[in-house]
């Protein structure tokens, strides 16, 4: 059983190309890594390019599909999560549920598969690998990384790096992004 809590939702027709476990295993390492509270949980969804497209239209501007999209929620502060959890047991009160309403919630991760199949091929990668990066680079959004600068996206890029080399992923190519913009070509 997984430290964390990763809920998954692939739509139906890409369920047999998505390595479940595998990006399961990802994302736990990338939490562990961060020495994120055990109990955190996030959301993955596979799904087509029309829908990212509407969300990236909607959330970022940008009327195109892309790889991965990452929604960060705001949790509470692990301080105030902490002084609940506090109270709640010395009040007797500390049940599972209230446990498990503490447990910091990271966000969302929105992956289009068929972007996602292009994407790797035209990088001579394989879709599993391609899968894994992505949820690792969307999984850091979630942890507060981000590409704005050469100093952030080298930073974001080493991390990525280390994740995917102890994963035993060590020959894709991960492209840099021109500063200020993702690799569909438009700023972010």
């Amino acid at each position: 059983m997984s430290a964390y809590s990763i809920h998954l939702n692939v739509r139906r027709a890409y369920r047999p190309l998505v390595p479940s476990k595998r990006l399961k295993r990802a994302i736990s390492q990338t939490l562990a890594a961060h020495q994120v509270r055990h109990g955190a949980a996030l959301t993955l969804i596979v799904t087509d390019d029309q829908t990212v497209q509407q969300l990236n239209r909607a959330h970022r501007g940008v009327d195109a599909p892309t790889d991965i999209l990452s929604f960060p929620s705001e949790p509470f502060s692990e301080e105030l999560a902490q002084e609940m959890l506090a109270v709640a047991e010395q009040a007797g009160a500390l049940s599972p549920e209230i446990g498990a309403e503490l447990q910091p919630y990271l966000g969302d991760l929105i992956i289009a598969l068929p972007y996602t199949q292009r994407h790797a091929a035209e990088l001579g990668h394989s879709l599993e690998d391609e899968l894994v990066l992505l949820v690792i680079h969307g999984t850091l959004h979630l942890l507060g990384y981000d590409h704005d600068n050469a100093e952030n996206q080298a930073r974001m890029w080493q991390k990525q790096t280390e994740l995917l080399t102890a994963l035993g992923i060590t020959k894709l190519k991960i492209p840099h992004f021109p500063l200020g913009e993702s690799h569909e070509g438009t700023a972010d």
